[in-house]
Protein backbone atom coordinates (compact mmCIF):
# COMPACT_ATOMS: atom_id res chain seq x y z
CA UNK A 1 0.00 0.00 0.00
CA UNK A 2 1.31 3.25 -1.10
CA UNK A 3 1.88 5.62 2.05
CA UNK A 4 -0.43 8.68 2.87
CA UNK A 5 -0.09 11.84 0.74
CA UNK A 6 -0.79 14.65 2.57
CA UNK A 7 -2.27 17.86 1.72
CA UNK A 8 -2.88 20.73 4.33
CA UNK A 9 -5.77 21.94 2.24
CA UNK A 10 -7.55 18.87 2.89
CA UNK A 11 -6.67 16.60 5.74
CA UNK A 12 -9.23 18.27 7.92
CA UNK A 13 -12.54 19.83 8.29
CA UNK A 14 -11.47 23.04 9.55
CA UNK A 15 -9.07 23.87 6.26
CA UNK A 16 -11.56 22.59 4.20
CA UNK A 17 -13.99 24.99 5.20
CA UNK A 18 -12.18 27.72 4.13
CA UNK A 19 -11.96 26.61 0.84
CA UNK A 20 -14.25 28.60 -1.38
CA UNK A 21 -16.82 26.36 -3.23
CA UNK A 22 -16.19 25.82 -7.19
CA UNK A 23 -16.66 23.77 -9.73
CA UNK A 24 -13.56 22.04 -10.10
CA UNK A 25 -12.36 19.74 -7.45
CA UNK A 26 -9.16 20.30 -5.67
CA UNK A 27 -6.84 17.72 -6.41
CA UNK A 28 -4.07 15.95 -4.91
CA UNK A 29 -2.38 12.89 -6.82
CA UNK A 30 -2.38 9.89 -4.77
CA UNK A 31 -0.07 7.27 -7.05
CA UNK A 32 0.98 8.32 -10.66
CA UNK A 33 -2.18 8.22 -12.94
CA UNK A 34 -4.84 8.43 -10.03
CA UNK A 35 -5.85 11.50 -8.16
CA UNK A 36 -8.16 12.42 -5.36
CA UNK A 37 -10.56 15.37 -5.44
CA UNK A 38 -12.37 17.56 -2.64
CA UNK A 39 -15.64 19.24 -5.00
CA UNK A 40 -16.84 21.92 -2.89
CA UNK A 41 -20.48 23.13 -4.02
CA UNK A 42 -22.45 25.71 -2.28
CA UNK A 43 -24.52 23.38 -0.63
CA UNK A 44 -22.93 19.78 -0.76
CA UNK A 45 -19.19 17.94 -1.11
CA UNK A 46 -18.10 15.02 -2.55
CA UNK A 47 -15.05 13.19 -3.10
CA UNK A 48 -13.86 12.74 -6.39
CA UNK A 49 -11.29 10.24 -8.14
CA UNK A 50 -9.79 10.51 -11.10
CA UNK A 51 -7.96 7.87 -12.39
CA UNK A 52 -5.87 7.43 -16.08
CA UNK A 53 -7.62 5.99 -19.10
CA UNK A 54 -6.44 5.50 -22.52
CA UNK A 55 -5.91 9.13 -23.38
CA UNK A 56 -8.04 10.86 -20.68
CA UNK A 57 -9.44 10.65 -17.25
CA UNK A 58 -12.48 8.75 -15.79
CA UNK A 59 -14.02 10.55 -12.80
CA UNK A 60 -16.06 8.75 -10.14
CA UNK A 61 -17.48 10.12 -6.44
CA UNK A 62 -16.87 7.62 -3.81
CA UNK A 63 -18.67 9.55 -0.98
CA UNK A 64 -19.06 12.25 1.04
CA UNK A 65 -16.67 14.56 3.00
CA UNK A 66 -17.21 13.93 6.66
CA UNK A 67 -17.82 17.87 6.42
CA UNK A 68 -20.87 18.04 8.83
CA UNK A 69 -21.93 14.05 8.47
CA UNK A 70 -21.14 11.71 11.53
CA UNK A 71 -18.04 9.06 10.14
CA UNK A 72 -19.12 5.89 9.46
CA UNK A 73 -16.23 4.78 6.86
CA UNK A 74 -18.90 3.56 4.06
CA UNK A 75 -20.75 6.72 2.79
CA UNK A 76 -18.95 9.51 5.23
CA UNK A 77 -15.05 9.61 4.34
CA UNK A 78 -12.48 11.25 6.63
CA UNK A 79 -9.34 12.46 4.12
CA UNK A 80 -7.42 9.19 4.80
CA UNK A 81 -10.37 7.02 4.35
CA UNK A 82 -11.46 8.45 0.75
CA UNK A 83 -7.50 7.90 -0.40
CA UNK A 84 -7.69 4.37 1.30
CA UNK A 85 -10.76 4.02 -1.51
CA UNK A 86 -8.77 5.81 -4.77
CA UNK A 87 -5.53 3.79 -4.05
CA UNK A 88 -7.90 0.36 -4.54
CA UNK A 89 -10.53 0.71 -6.88
CA UNK A 90 -10.10 0.52 -10.42
CA UNK A 91 -12.71 3.08 -11.92
CA UNK A 92 -12.70 1.72 -15.05
CA UNK A 93 -13.58 -1.42 -13.97
CA UNK A 94 -17.18 -0.62 -12.09
CA UNK A 95 -20.13 -0.03 -14.18
CA UNK A 96 -21.65 2.69 -11.88
CA UNK A 97 -20.28 5.39 -9.11
CA UNK A 98 -20.81 5.05 -5.64
CA UNK A 99 -24.29 5.00 -4.66
CA UNK A 100 -25.09 8.71 -4.39
CA UNK A 101 -26.04 7.59 -0.71
CA UNK A 102 -28.98 9.80 0.68
CA UNK A 103 -29.45 12.57 -1.71
CA UNK A 104 -25.09 13.58 -2.10
CA UNK A 105 -25.47 15.57 1.38
CA UNK A 106 -28.66 15.83 2.08
CA UNK A 107 -29.44 17.08 5.44
CA UNK A 108 -32.08 16.86 8.09
CA UNK A 109 -32.65 20.66 8.09
CA UNK A 110 -32.95 19.87 3.92
CA UNK A 111 -35.79 17.51 4.53
CA UNK A 112 -37.39 19.87 6.94
CA UNK A 113 -37.44 22.77 4.73
CA UNK A 114 -38.58 21.01 2.01
CA UNK A 115 -41.32 19.59 4.07
CA UNK A 116 -42.53 22.74 5.46
CA UNK A 117 -42.58 24.59 2.04
CA UNK A 118 -44.68 21.76 0.30
CA UNK A 119 -47.32 21.64 3.40
CA UNK A 120 -48.18 24.98 2.88
CA UNK A 121 -49.18 24.56 -0.98
CA UNK A 122 -50.45 20.98 -0.85
CA UNK A 123 -53.04 19.70 1.57
CA UNK A 124 -51.67 16.81 3.80
CA UNK A 125 -50.96 16.01 7.62
CA UNK A 126 -54.34 14.74 9.80
CA UNK A 127 -56.92 16.82 8.44
CA UNK A 128 -55.56 16.67 5.08
CA UNK A 129 -55.64 20.23 5.02
CA UNK A 130 -52.91 22.97 3.70
CA UNK A 131 -50.83 24.05 6.69
CA UNK A 132 -51.71 27.83 7.47
CA UNK A 133 -48.99 30.63 7.54
CA UNK A 134 -48.67 30.88 10.88
CA UNK A 135 -48.31 27.54 12.14
CA UNK A 136 -45.65 27.37 9.63
CA UNK A 137 -44.11 30.13 11.02
CA UNK A 138 -44.50 28.72 14.98
CA UNK A 139 -43.00 25.13 13.45
CA UNK A 140 -40.21 27.00 11.80
CA UNK A 141 -38.99 28.99 14.93
CA UNK A 142 -39.59 25.92 16.74
CA UNK A 143 -37.18 23.99 14.41
CA UNK A 144 -34.60 26.64 14.10
CA UNK A 145 -34.53 26.95 18.56
CA UNK A 146 -34.13 23.36 18.84
CA UNK A 147 -32.79 21.33 15.79
CA UNK A 148 -31.54 23.42 13.57
CA UNK A 149 -27.78 23.50 15.06
CA UNK A 150 -28.58 20.52 17.53
CA UNK A 151 -29.38 17.65 14.81
CA UNK A 152 -30.61 19.52 11.78
CA UNK A 153 -27.13 19.93 10.28
CA UNK A 154 -26.27 15.70 10.20
CA UNK A 155 -26.37 14.16 6.64
CA UNK A 156 -29.53 11.61 6.81
CA UNK A 157 -26.98 9.10 6.04
CA UNK A 158 -25.52 9.31 9.19
CA UNK A 159 -28.59 9.27 11.19
CA UNK A 160 -30.43 6.38 13.40
CA UNK A 161 -33.17 5.81 15.95
CA UNK A 162 -29.96 6.10 18.52
CA UNK A 163 -29.78 9.54 17.49
CA UNK A 164 -32.23 10.77 17.56
CA UNK A 165 -33.18 9.18 20.89
CA UNK A 166 -30.48 11.36 22.05
CA UNK A 167 -31.08 14.43 20.94
CA UNK A 168 -35.17 13.97 21.83
CA UNK A 169 -33.37 12.91 25.68
CA UNK A 170 -31.44 15.76 25.81
CA UNK A 171 -33.69 18.65 24.34
CA UNK A 172 -36.14 17.63 27.23
CA UNK A 173 -32.90 18.02 29.84
CA UNK A 174 -32.46 21.94 28.44
CA UNK A 175 -33.36 25.20 30.00
CA UNK A 176 -36.05 26.88 28.01
CA UNK A 177 -35.34 29.44 25.97
CA UNK A 178 -36.94 33.14 25.89
CA UNK A 179 -35.80 35.81 23.49
CA UNK A 180 -32.33 34.25 23.39
CA UNK A 181 -31.39 34.57 27.29
CA UNK A 182 -31.57 31.09 28.75
CA UNK A 183 -34.54 30.92 31.64
CA UNK A 184 -34.36 29.46 34.96
CA UNK A 185 -35.05 25.30 34.87
CA UNK A 186 -35.29 22.94 37.97
CA UNK A 187 -34.75 19.52 37.18
CA UNK A 188 -36.28 18.81 40.57
CA UNK A 189 -39.72 20.17 39.73
CA UNK A 190 -41.99 17.51 37.52
CA UNK A 191 -44.01 20.27 35.82
CA UNK A 192 -41.08 22.06 34.74
CA UNK A 193 -40.10 18.36 33.96
CA UNK A 194 -43.24 17.74 31.74
CA UNK A 195 -43.27 21.04 30.38
CA UNK A 196 -39.77 20.61 28.78
CA UNK A 197 -40.79 17.11 27.62
CA UNK A 198 -43.94 18.28 25.84
CA UNK A 199 -41.76 20.48 23.94
CA UNK A 200 -39.23 18.18 23.36
CA UNK A 201 -42.08 15.66 21.83
CA UNK A 202 -43.48 18.61 19.74
CA UNK A 203 -40.31 19.05 17.97
CA UNK A 204 -40.11 15.14 17.35
CA UNK A 205 -43.07 15.19 16.00
CA UNK A 206 -41.96 17.60 13.43
CA UNK A 207 -38.90 15.48 12.37
CA UNK A 208 -40.82 12.28 12.54
CA UNK A 209 -43.82 14.35 9.64
CA UNK A 210 -40.27 15.47 7.67
CA UNK A 211 -38.69 12.39 7.08
CA UNK A 212 -41.77 10.28 6.29
CA UNK A 213 -42.99 13.41 4.06
CA UNK A 214 -39.61 12.66 2.19
CA UNK A 215 -40.28 9.07 2.10
CA UNK A 216 -43.57 9.50 0.42
CA UNK A 217 -42.05 11.59 -2.03
CA UNK A 218 -39.44 9.32 -2.82
CA UNK A 219 -36.33 11.77 -1.67
CA UNK A 220 -35.35 8.43 0.31
CA UNK A 221 -32.96 5.69 -1.34
CA UNK A 222 -35.12 2.95 -1.24
CA UNK A 223 -32.29 0.53 0.79
CA UNK A 224 -33.07 2.83 4.24
CA UNK A 225 -35.47 1.69 6.45
CA UNK A 226 -38.00 4.37 8.60
CA UNK A 227 -36.27 4.06 11.72
CA UNK A 228 -37.25 7.49 12.73
CA UNK A 229 -40.91 5.47 13.13
CA UNK A 230 -39.55 2.97 16.31
CA UNK A 231 -38.22 6.79 18.05
CA UNK A 232 -41.27 7.20 20.97
CA UNK A 233 -42.52 10.58 22.64
CA UNK A 234 -42.49 10.74 26.36
CA UNK A 235 -45.05 9.44 27.89
CA UNK A 236 -48.01 11.93 29.00
CA UNK A 237 -47.84 12.22 32.62
CA UNK A 238 -51.30 12.49 34.21
CA UNK A 239 -52.01 16.28 34.29
CA UNK A 240 -54.65 18.26 36.38
CA UNK A 241 -57.48 19.96 34.72
CA UNK A 242 -56.70 23.22 33.51
CA UNK A 243 -57.38 26.23 35.12
CA UNK A 244 -61.26 27.50 34.81
CA UNK A 245 -62.84 30.71 36.19
CA UNK A 246 -65.64 31.11 38.47
CA UNK A 247 -68.11 33.52 37.83
CA UNK A 248 -66.99 35.93 40.06
CA UNK A 249 -63.18 35.17 38.46
CA UNK A 250 -64.61 36.71 35.28
CA UNK A 251 -66.32 39.78 36.39
CA UNK A 252 -62.95 40.46 38.46
CA UNK A 253 -60.77 39.98 34.94
CA UNK A 254 -63.16 41.54 32.55
CA UNK A 255 -63.36 44.93 35.20
CA UNK A 256 -59.26 45.01 35.51
CA UNK A 257 -58.97 44.61 31.51
CA UNK A 258 -57.93 47.30 29.47
CA UNK A 259 -61.09 48.22 26.95
CA UNK A 260 -59.35 47.05 23.84
CA UNK A 261 -58.10 43.84 25.94
CA UNK A 262 -61.66 43.68 27.76
CA UNK A 263 -63.59 43.40 24.41
CA UNK A 264 -61.08 40.22 23.13
CA UNK A 265 -61.42 38.29 26.55
CA UNK A 266 -65.55 38.88 26.08
CA UNK A 267 -64.83 37.24 22.77
CA UNK A 268 -63.02 34.31 24.45
CA UNK A 269 -65.65 33.90 26.60
CA UNK A 270 -68.54 33.80 24.25
CA UNK A 271 -67.11 31.98 21.83
CA UNK A 272 -64.18 29.38 23.19
CA UNK A 273 -61.64 30.30 20.65
CA UNK A 274 -58.18 30.89 21.02
CA UNK A 275 -56.27 33.91 20.62
CA UNK A 276 -54.58 33.49 17.60
CA UNK A 277 -57.81 32.94 16.64
CA UNK A 278 -59.59 35.62 17.55
CA UNK A 279 -56.89 38.15 16.41
CA UNK A 280 -57.56 37.02 13.01
CA UNK A 281 -61.47 37.44 12.87
CA UNK A 282 -62.61 39.49 10.14
CA UNK A 283 -65.78 41.25 10.27
CA UNK A 284 -67.43 38.76 7.61
CA UNK A 285 -66.77 36.25 9.61
CA UNK A 286 -69.97 37.44 11.71
CA UNK A 287 -72.96 36.91 10.25
CA UNK A 288 -75.94 38.62 11.65
CA UNK A 289 -78.53 35.96 10.04
CA UNK A 290 -77.62 33.39 12.04
CA UNK A 291 -76.22 34.61 14.78
CA UNK A 292 -72.81 32.73 14.94
CA UNK A 293 -69.40 33.17 14.08
CA UNK A 294 -66.92 31.46 11.81
CA UNK A 295 -63.86 30.39 13.71
CA UNK A 296 -60.59 28.49 11.71
CA UNK A 297 -59.20 26.64 14.36
CA UNK A 298 -55.43 27.09 14.06
CA UNK A 299 -55.03 23.31 15.41
CA UNK A 300 -57.11 20.94 14.01
CA UNK A 301 -57.69 23.48 10.52
CA UNK A 302 -61.29 22.66 11.36
CA UNK A 303 -63.69 25.89 10.56
CA UNK A 304 -66.33 26.14 13.40
CA UNK A 305 -69.87 27.85 12.67
CA UNK A 306 -69.65 28.80 16.45
CA UNK A 307 -73.63 29.76 17.96
CA UNK A 308 -73.49 33.05 20.12
CA UNK A 309 -75.67 33.85 22.97
CA UNK A 310 -77.68 37.21 23.33
CA UNK A 311 -74.88 38.13 25.43
CA UNK A 312 -72.22 37.47 22.18
CA UNK A 313 -74.75 38.68 19.83
CA UNK A 314 -74.77 41.88 21.20
CA UNK A 315 -70.99 42.05 21.59
CA UNK A 316 -70.02 41.26 17.96
CA UNK A 317 -72.93 43.41 16.74
CA UNK A 318 -71.00 46.46 18.34
CA UNK A 319 -67.77 45.34 17.38
CA UNK A 320 -68.62 44.70 13.52
CA UNK A 321 -71.47 47.79 13.45
CA UNK A 322 -70.51 50.12 10.28
CA UNK A 323 -67.31 48.15 9.24
CA UNK A 324 -66.30 47.02 6.02
CA UNK A 325 -65.87 42.99 5.58
CA UNK A 326 -62.05 42.47 5.55
CA UNK A 327 -61.88 44.96 8.61
CA UNK A 328 -60.37 43.51 12.19
CA UNK A 329 -63.26 42.26 14.50
CA UNK A 330 -60.84 42.85 17.33
CA UNK A 331 -58.35 45.33 17.66
CA UNK A 332 -55.92 46.95 19.56
CA UNK A 333 -56.66 50.72 21.22
CA UNK A 334 -55.27 52.22 18.38
CA UNK A 335 -56.94 50.38 15.78
CA UNK A 336 -54.06 47.93 15.19
CA UNK A 337 -54.51 44.37 15.02
CA UNK A 338 -53.59 42.06 17.51
CA UNK A 339 -49.97 40.61 16.53
CA UNK A 340 -48.99 37.62 18.29
CA UNK A 341 -47.69 38.60 21.85
CA UNK A 342 -49.22 41.98 22.11
CA UNK A 343 -52.18 40.58 24.70
CA UNK A 344 -49.41 38.89 27.10
CA UNK A 345 -47.97 42.48 29.10
CA UNK A 346 -51.90 43.81 29.55
CA UNK A 347 -52.69 40.18 30.30
CA UNK A 348 -50.72 40.02 33.13
CA UNK A 349 -51.23 43.31 34.11
CA UNK A 350 -55.31 42.45 33.93
CA UNK A 351 -54.18 39.33 36.01
CA UNK A 352 -52.47 41.32 38.83
CA UNK A 353 -55.00 43.61 39.61
CA UNK A 354 -57.72 41.40 39.80
CA UNK A 355 -55.79 39.18 42.20
CA UNK A 356 -55.84 36.40 40.38
CA UNK A 357 -53.41 33.36 40.64
CA UNK A 358 -52.10 30.96 37.42
CA UNK A 359 -54.08 32.49 34.99
CA UNK A 360 -53.47 33.27 31.43
CA UNK A 361 -55.90 33.97 27.95
CA UNK A 362 -55.81 30.13 27.77
CA UNK A 363 -57.81 30.00 30.77
CA UNK A 364 -61.17 31.44 28.72
CA UNK A 365 -61.39 28.91 26.73
CA UNK A 366 -61.39 26.14 29.40
CA UNK A 367 -63.42 28.43 31.26
CA UNK A 368 -65.35 28.69 27.89
CA UNK A 369 -65.96 24.48 28.04
CA UNK A 370 -66.56 24.58 31.71
CA UNK A 371 -69.89 26.64 31.70
CA UNK A 372 -71.19 25.14 28.63
CA UNK A 373 -70.57 22.09 30.22
CA UNK A 374 -72.56 22.83 33.35
CA UNK A 375 -75.23 24.24 31.58
CA UNK A 376 -75.76 21.11 29.50
CA UNK A 377 -74.15 18.29 30.98
CA UNK A 378 -73.46 16.98 27.32
CA UNK A 379 -69.95 16.43 26.94
CA UNK A 380 -70.25 15.36 23.25
CA UNK A 381 -71.64 18.72 22.87
CA UNK A 382 -68.59 20.28 24.64
CA UNK A 383 -66.31 18.53 22.54
CA UNK A 384 -67.97 19.84 19.50
CA UNK A 385 -67.85 23.11 20.31
CA UNK A 386 -64.63 23.37 21.07
CA UNK A 387 -63.44 21.49 18.14
CA UNK A 388 -61.95 18.88 19.81
CA UNK A 389 -61.78 15.68 17.29
CA UNK A 390 -63.36 13.21 19.44
CA UNK A 391 -64.55 13.61 23.21
CA UNK A 392 -61.33 11.77 24.99
CA UNK A 393 -59.62 14.93 25.81
CA UNK A 394 -62.57 16.73 27.04
CA UNK A 395 -63.55 14.22 29.18
CA UNK A 396 -60.05 13.91 30.67
CA UNK A 397 -60.18 18.01 31.45
CA UNK A 398 -63.81 18.33 32.34
CA UNK A 399 -64.79 15.24 34.37
CA UNK A 400 -65.49 16.43 37.42
CA UNK A 401 -68.06 18.51 36.19
CA UNK A 402 -69.84 15.20 34.73
CA UNK A 403 -73.06 14.43 36.61
CA UNK A 404 -71.93 11.60 38.62
CA UNK A 405 -74.07 8.76 37.81
CA UNK A 406 -71.96 6.17 39.57
CA UNK A 407 -72.87 8.07 43.04
CA UNK A 408 -76.53 8.37 41.99
CA UNK A 409 -76.85 4.22 41.13
CA UNK A 410 -75.32 3.70 44.40
CA UNK A 411 -77.89 5.51 46.22
CA UNK A 412 -80.32 3.31 45.26
CA UNK A 413 -78.82 0.45 46.20
CA UNK A 414 -81.30 -1.36 49.30
CA UNK A 415 -80.25 -1.88 52.75
CA UNK A 416 -78.44 -4.73 53.80
CA UNK A 417 -79.62 -5.31 57.47
CA UNK A 418 -75.98 -4.50 58.64
CA UNK A 419 -76.55 -3.13 62.15
CA UNK A 420 -73.35 -0.62 62.66
CA UNK A 421 -74.07 -0.96 66.54
CA UNK A 422 -75.75 1.73 68.16
CA UNK A 423 -73.26 2.62 70.96
CA UNK A 424 -70.42 3.15 68.93
CA UNK A 425 -70.04 6.90 68.31
CA UNK A 426 -66.97 8.20 66.42
CA UNK A 427 -64.24 9.98 69.23
CA UNK A 428 -64.28 13.64 69.02
CA UNK A 429 -61.20 15.79 70.69
CA UNK A 430 -62.22 18.02 73.51
CA UNK A 431 -62.72 21.90 72.87
CA UNK A 432 -59.99 23.56 74.69
CA UNK A 433 -61.63 26.24 77.56
CA UNK A 434 -60.78 30.16 77.03
CA UNK A 435 -58.12 31.52 79.36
Amino acid sequence: MARMPRDQRLETRDAREKLKARAEPYWRQIVPGTFLGYRKGKRASAWIARQRHGEGYIEQRIGTPDDKGQIDGDVVLTYSQAVKRAQTMQIAERAAPAPRHYGDGLTLNDVFDAYLADRQVTPGGRFGRVMPASTAKISAGSWTLHARKAIGERLVSSLSASALKQWHAGLATKAPMNRGKELAFDASDPQQVQARRKTANRVLTLAKAALTWARAQSRLPESMSDWWRSVRPFAESTEDAPRMLEQDEIRRLLNAAALDLRDLLSGALMTGARYSELRALRARDYSPDTSTVRIAQSKTYKVLQQPLTPEGIALFERLTAGRKPEAWIFTRADGSPWSQSDAAKPMRAAVKVAKLDDVSFKTTRATYGKLLLLATKDIEMVARALGHSDSRITRKHYAQYLPNEVARAIALLPKIGIDPGAKVSRIRGKKRQAG
